[in-house]
């Protein structure tokens, strides 16, 4: 991808993400030096436009790393899920506390699988964008469920509402992104 300052300057990036500037009549001197020469107004267009190339050369390698270090976790296996209490999975942990709006229990990832390695940021807080528009916060095994394998759970509970919702109801707290995502 490249900038033009149309007649005196180009500004992009080469296949290692490097910021190259061509100034198309860059010819050397009697001493074989070549000049580039900018007017203000120039300069400041040359500062805009490696500043967004550098930019982008660095969103380029930041995405290359997190593309690597995501290959290399190992893929999840769901059928190493634990209770949140410590107690045996039974279908009655789905039933509804009356008081609180919450299952008895939830289902998470065991902590073993969950050190394998998370893909997204281990985030504790969602607001409720379809609904009261309040946050919810969750313990660390149930964030951590989520940041390992972001498909794991149909549905979250708010508790404003006090009434568990299907995922695209919330967004991550200070973010837009979609929890499930």
């Amino acid at each position: 991808m490249s900038d033009k300052i149309e007649g005196y300057l180009e500004v992009g990036l080469n296949d290692a993400d490097e910021i190259v500037v061509n100034h198309p009549d860059l010819k050397p001197d009697e001493n074989g030096v070549g000049h580039i020469v900018f007017s203000p107004s120039q300069a400041r267009n040359l500062a805009a436009l490696l500043n967004k190339h550098a930019s982008e050369a660095e969103r380029n390698a930041f995405d290359k790393a997190e593309a690597a270090r995501i290959a290399a976790i190992p893929e999840v296996d769901r059928s190493k899920r634990c209770m949140l209490s410590g107690n045996p999975e039974t279908p009655e942990h789905r039933e509804i506390e009356p008081v609180t709006g919450m299952q008895k229990d939830y289902v998470v990832l065991c902590p073993q699988e969950r050190a394998k390695g998370f893909i997204r940021p281990v985030r504790r807080s969602y607001r409720h964008i379809k609904g009261c528009g309040s946050v919810t916060t969750m313990g660390i095994a149930l964030a951590e469920t989520y940041a390992r394998d972001p498909q794991f759970y149909q549905g979250t509970f708010c508790a404003t509402c006090r009434h568990h919702y299907p995922l695209d109801q919330f967004v991550w707290e200070g973010t837009s992104e979609i929890l499930g995502s």
